[in-house]
Protein backbone atom coordinates (compact mmCIF):
# COMPACT_ATOMS: atom_id res chain seq x y z
CA UNK A 1 0.00 0.00 0.00
CA UNK A 2 2.79 2.45 0.86
CA UNK A 3 4.88 1.66 -2.25
CA UNK A 4 1.98 2.02 -4.29
CA UNK A 5 1.60 5.88 -2.71
CA UNK A 6 5.07 6.81 -2.90
CA UNK A 7 5.28 5.30 -6.87
CA UNK A 8 1.61 7.14 -7.61
CA UNK A 9 3.22 10.17 -5.72
CA UNK A 10 6.52 10.04 -7.89
CA UNK A 11 4.42 10.04 -11.45
CA UNK A 12 2.47 12.93 -10.33
CA UNK A 13 5.38 14.82 -9.54
CA UNK A 14 6.95 14.18 -12.69
CA UNK A 15 3.77 14.98 -14.74
CA UNK A 16 3.44 18.06 -12.94
CA UNK A 17 7.29 19.10 -13.78
CA UNK A 18 6.25 18.16 -18.03
CA UNK A 19 2.96 20.36 -17.43
CA UNK A 20 5.10 23.11 -15.96
CA UNK A 21 7.65 22.99 -18.35
CA UNK A 22 5.57 22.73 -21.45
CA UNK A 23 2.68 25.78 -20.01
CA UNK A 24 6.03 28.07 -18.58
CA UNK A 25 8.89 27.25 -19.89
CA UNK A 26 11.96 25.22 -18.60
CA UNK A 27 13.30 28.86 -16.83
CA UNK A 28 10.68 28.52 -14.15
CA UNK A 29 11.89 29.07 -10.89
CA UNK A 30 12.44 25.83 -9.10
CA UNK A 31 10.71 24.04 -11.41
CA UNK A 32 13.03 21.27 -11.13
CA UNK A 33 12.23 20.48 -7.75
CA UNK A 34 9.16 18.41 -9.11
CA UNK A 35 11.41 16.22 -11.04
CA UNK A 36 13.91 16.36 -7.65
CA UNK A 37 10.41 15.11 -5.50
CA UNK A 38 9.98 12.38 -8.64
CA UNK A 39 13.39 11.15 -8.12
CA UNK A 40 12.90 11.22 -4.34
CA UNK A 41 9.72 9.00 -3.86
CA UNK A 42 10.61 6.75 -6.48
CA UNK A 43 13.41 5.49 -5.03
CA UNK A 44 11.61 5.24 -1.84
CA UNK A 45 9.37 3.35 -3.28
CA UNK A 46 12.18 1.15 -4.92
CA UNK A 47 13.68 0.44 -1.93
CA UNK A 48 10.79 -0.69 -0.13
CA UNK A 49 10.41 -3.35 -2.78
CA UNK A 50 13.90 -4.14 -3.26
CA UNK A 51 13.87 -5.00 0.87
CA UNK A 52 10.60 -6.83 0.45
CA UNK A 53 12.24 -8.64 -2.21
CA UNK A 54 15.66 -9.23 -1.00
CA UNK A 55 15.21 -8.29 2.60
CA UNK A 56 18.96 -9.41 3.45
CA UNK A 57 20.86 -7.40 0.69
CA UNK A 58 19.83 -3.71 2.26
CA UNK A 59 19.33 -2.64 6.00
CA UNK A 60 15.93 -1.85 7.06
CA UNK A 61 17.30 1.55 8.54
CA UNK A 62 17.69 2.55 4.84
CA UNK A 63 13.85 2.39 3.60
CA UNK A 64 12.61 3.23 7.22
CA UNK A 65 14.82 6.39 7.01
CA UNK A 66 13.34 7.66 2.99
CA UNK A 67 10.02 7.17 4.26
CA UNK A 68 10.27 9.06 7.51
CA UNK A 69 12.05 12.08 5.81
CA UNK A 70 9.31 12.31 2.97
CA UNK A 71 6.51 11.83 5.40
CA UNK A 72 8.01 14.51 8.05
CA UNK A 73 8.14 16.86 4.68
CA UNK A 74 4.98 16.93 3.64
CA UNK A 75 3.55 17.28 6.63
CA UNK A 76 5.80 20.19 6.68
CA UNK A 77 4.50 21.43 3.75
CA UNK A 78 0.91 20.62 3.99
CA UNK A 79 1.24 22.95 7.08
CA UNK A 80 2.77 25.86 5.32
CA UNK A 81 -0.02 25.54 2.67
CA UNK A 82 -2.50 25.81 5.27
CA UNK A 83 -1.29 28.88 6.69
CA UNK A 84 -0.34 30.09 3.22
CA UNK A 85 -3.89 29.64 1.68
CA UNK A 86 -6.29 29.42 5.05
CA UNK A 87 -5.58 32.90 5.62
CA UNK A 88 -6.02 34.59 2.53
CA UNK A 89 -8.82 37.28 3.37
CA UNK A 90 -12.20 36.56 1.05
CA UNK A 91 -13.01 40.64 1.41
CA UNK A 92 -10.63 43.05 0.77
CA UNK A 93 -11.37 46.31 3.19
CA UNK A 94 -12.44 49.40 1.70
CA UNK A 95 -11.21 52.89 2.14
CA UNK A 96 -7.86 52.26 2.82
CA UNK A 97 -5.59 55.64 2.49
CA UNK A 98 -2.71 53.59 1.54
CA UNK A 99 -2.29 50.05 -0.40
CA UNK A 100 0.86 49.19 -1.08
CA UNK A 101 1.33 46.82 -4.48
CA UNK A 102 3.94 44.38 -4.61
CA UNK A 103 6.26 43.72 -7.63
CA UNK A 104 6.30 40.98 -9.83
CA UNK A 105 8.90 39.82 -13.12
CA UNK A 106 8.51 42.41 -15.04
CA UNK A 107 9.48 41.78 -19.24
CA UNK A 108 10.03 44.29 -22.24
CA UNK A 109 6.41 43.59 -23.15
CA UNK A 110 5.33 44.60 -19.61
CA UNK A 111 4.21 42.87 -16.15
CA UNK A 112 4.54 39.05 -16.04
CA UNK A 113 1.79 36.81 -15.76
CA UNK A 114 1.37 36.96 -11.98
CA UNK A 115 2.18 40.71 -12.02
CA UNK A 116 -0.76 41.25 -14.57
CA UNK A 117 -3.14 39.44 -11.83
CA UNK A 118 -2.30 41.79 -9.29
CA UNK A 119 -2.52 44.58 -11.41
CA UNK A 120 -5.50 43.93 -12.02
CA UNK A 121 -6.54 43.78 -8.46
CA UNK A 122 -5.41 47.04 -7.52
CA UNK A 123 -6.77 48.23 -10.52
CA UNK A 124 -10.24 47.09 -9.77
CA UNK A 125 -9.92 48.54 -5.64
CA UNK A 126 -8.93 51.74 -7.27
CA UNK A 127 -11.68 52.38 -9.06
CA UNK A 128 -14.40 51.23 -6.40
CA UNK A 129 -11.92 54.05 -3.76
CA UNK A 130 -11.10 56.46 -5.32
CA UNK A 131 -9.42 58.56 -2.37
CA UNK A 132 -6.49 55.24 -2.14
CA UNK A 133 -3.61 55.91 -2.96
CA UNK A 134 -1.45 53.03 -4.42
CA UNK A 135 1.94 52.73 -3.51
CA UNK A 136 3.35 50.81 -6.50
CA UNK A 137 6.33 49.33 -5.39
CA UNK A 138 9.77 46.99 -7.07
CA UNK A 139 12.83 47.93 -8.77
CA UNK A 140 14.94 46.99 -11.55
CA UNK A 141 15.79 43.48 -11.02
CA UNK A 142 18.39 41.24 -13.69
CA UNK A 143 17.82 41.88 -17.12
CA UNK A 144 14.44 43.55 -16.31
CA UNK A 145 14.00 47.05 -18.71
CA UNK A 146 12.62 49.17 -16.30
CA UNK A 147 12.13 49.54 -13.07
CA UNK A 148 8.83 46.91 -11.83
CA UNK A 149 7.52 50.25 -10.12
CA UNK A 150 7.48 51.89 -13.14
CA UNK A 151 5.91 48.97 -15.87
CA UNK A 152 3.37 48.95 -13.27
CA UNK A 153 2.46 51.96 -13.06
CA UNK A 154 1.96 52.18 -17.36
CA UNK A 155 -0.32 49.29 -17.13
CA UNK A 156 -2.51 50.64 -14.65
CA UNK A 157 -2.51 53.99 -16.44
CA UNK A 158 -4.03 52.08 -19.59
CA UNK A 159 -6.48 50.36 -17.02
CA UNK A 160 -7.52 54.02 -16.19
CA UNK A 161 -6.23 54.29 -12.63
CA UNK A 162 -5.50 58.59 -12.83
CA UNK A 163 -2.12 58.99 -12.27
CA UNK A 164 -2.05 61.17 -9.18
CA UNK A 165 -3.87 58.23 -7.46
CA UNK A 166 -0.53 56.26 -8.11
CA UNK A 167 3.26 56.92 -6.68
CA UNK A 168 6.32 54.99 -6.97
CA UNK A 169 8.58 53.10 -5.40
CA UNK A 170 11.79 51.80 -7.42
CA UNK A 171 14.47 50.61 -4.77
CA UNK A 172 13.10 47.46 -3.69
CA UNK A 173 14.37 44.01 -5.03
CA UNK A 174 12.96 41.87 -2.44
CA UNK A 175 9.57 41.69 -0.24
CA UNK A 176 11.30 42.80 2.57
CA UNK A 177 12.63 45.80 0.96
CA UNK A 178 9.24 46.46 -1.34
CA UNK A 179 7.18 47.12 2.49
CA UNK A 180 10.24 48.89 4.47
CA UNK A 181 10.47 51.34 1.66
CA UNK A 182 7.13 51.63 0.62
CA UNK A 183 6.44 52.39 4.52
CA UNK A 184 9.47 54.86 4.81
CA UNK A 185 7.16 56.78 1.72
CA UNK A 186 4.05 56.29 3.15
CA UNK A 187 5.34 57.89 6.40
CA UNK A 188 6.90 60.56 3.92
CA UNK A 189 3.89 61.36 2.32
CA UNK A 190 2.03 61.44 5.17
CA UNK A 191 4.11 64.36 6.68
CA UNK A 192 3.86 66.25 3.27
CA UNK A 193 -0.18 65.91 3.88
CA UNK A 194 0.07 67.10 7.10
CA UNK A 195 2.24 70.28 6.38
CA UNK A 196 -0.27 70.85 3.61
CA UNK A 197 -3.45 70.60 5.52
CA UNK A 198 -4.89 73.75 5.95
CA UNK A 199 -7.33 74.00 9.18
CA UNK A 200 -10.76 75.84 8.17
CA UNK A 201 -11.60 77.93 10.43
CA UNK A 202 -15.22 78.17 10.12
CA UNK A 203 -17.20 76.91 12.75
CA UNK A 204 -18.78 73.13 11.99
CA UNK A 205 -22.50 72.89 10.96
CA UNK A 206 -24.62 71.77 14.19
CA UNK A 207 -25.72 68.75 11.97
CA UNK A 208 -21.88 67.59 12.25
CA UNK A 209 -19.79 65.45 14.70
CA UNK A 210 -17.94 68.15 16.86
CA UNK A 211 -13.75 68.18 15.96
CA UNK A 212 -13.56 66.90 19.74
CA UNK A 213 -15.72 63.69 19.10
CA UNK A 214 -14.66 60.63 17.21
CA UNK A 215 -16.73 60.33 14.34
CA UNK A 216 -14.95 62.89 12.19
CA UNK A 217 -11.87 60.92 11.79
CA UNK A 218 -10.75 57.02 11.95
CA UNK A 219 -7.84 55.39 11.84
CA UNK A 220 -6.96 54.67 8.84
CA UNK A 221 -5.30 50.63 7.95
CA UNK A 222 -2.83 50.43 5.47
CA UNK A 223 -3.25 47.72 2.75
CA UNK A 224 -0.98 45.24 0.60
CA UNK A 225 -1.90 43.90 -2.17
CA UNK A 226 -0.38 41.06 -3.62
CA UNK A 227 -0.74 37.20 -5.16
CA UNK A 228 -2.73 34.69 -2.44
CA UNK A 229 -0.19 32.54 -2.22
CA UNK A 230 2.64 35.77 -1.71
CA UNK A 231 -0.06 37.19 1.02
CA UNK A 232 0.84 35.29 4.03
CA UNK A 233 4.77 36.10 3.93
CA UNK A 234 4.48 39.29 3.08
CA UNK A 235 1.57 40.12 6.12
CA UNK A 236 4.12 38.68 8.20
CA UNK A 237 7.41 40.10 7.19
CA UNK A 238 5.30 43.38 7.61
CA UNK A 239 4.22 42.80 11.47
CA UNK A 240 7.94 42.03 12.05
CA UNK A 241 8.86 45.60 10.67
CA UNK A 242 6.65 46.88 13.16
CA UNK A 243 3.11 47.60 11.03
CA UNK A 244 0.50 46.77 13.24
CA UNK A 245 -2.28 48.75 11.25
CA UNK A 246 -2.20 46.85 8.18
CA UNK A 247 -4.48 44.52 5.74
CA UNK A 248 -4.32 41.83 3.37
CA UNK A 249 -5.67 42.24 -0.21
CA UNK A 250 -5.27 38.78 -1.93
CA UNK A 251 -5.19 38.67 -5.77
CA UNK A 252 -5.67 35.49 -7.66
CA UNK A 253 -2.90 33.65 -9.20
CA UNK A 254 -1.98 31.52 -12.68
CA UNK A 255 -4.42 28.76 -11.76
CA UNK A 256 -1.95 26.23 -13.50
CA UNK A 257 1.01 27.16 -11.47
CA UNK A 258 -0.63 27.80 -8.39
CA UNK A 259 0.28 24.26 -6.51
CA UNK A 260 4.45 25.06 -7.59
CA UNK A 261 3.73 28.82 -6.49
CA UNK A 262 1.95 27.71 -3.01
CA UNK A 263 4.78 25.31 -2.59
CA UNK A 264 7.37 27.87 -3.85
CA UNK A 265 6.51 30.40 -1.05
CA UNK A 266 6.67 27.83 1.50
CA UNK A 267 9.93 26.75 1.05
CA UNK A 268 10.24 31.22 1.04
CA UNK A 269 8.79 31.18 4.55
CA UNK A 270 10.86 28.53 6.18
CA UNK A 271 14.01 30.77 4.74
CA UNK A 272 12.46 34.09 5.51
CA UNK A 273 12.68 32.34 8.89
CA UNK A 274 15.94 31.14 9.14
CA UNK A 275 17.09 34.36 8.57
CA UNK A 276 15.14 36.33 10.83
CA UNK A 277 12.89 37.94 8.64
CA UNK A 278 9.69 36.04 10.27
Amino acid sequence: MLMGILAAGAVACLAYFVVIVLYSGIETAFAFIWFLFAAGLGLTAFSLWYYQKFPGRIPLRLPVSLVTLCCAGAAIMLLLQFLIIGRVPQVADSGLEYVIVLGAQAGKDGPGRTLRLRLDKAAEYAMQNPETILVLSGGQIGQEPRTEAQAMMDYLLEKGVPKGQMVLESRSTSTKENIAYSWLLIEELKKQKHKEDVQDPRPLPAYLPSAAGHGLERDRQIGILTSNFHLFRAMQIARKQGMKEICGIASPSDRVLFVHLCFRDGLAVLKERLVGNL
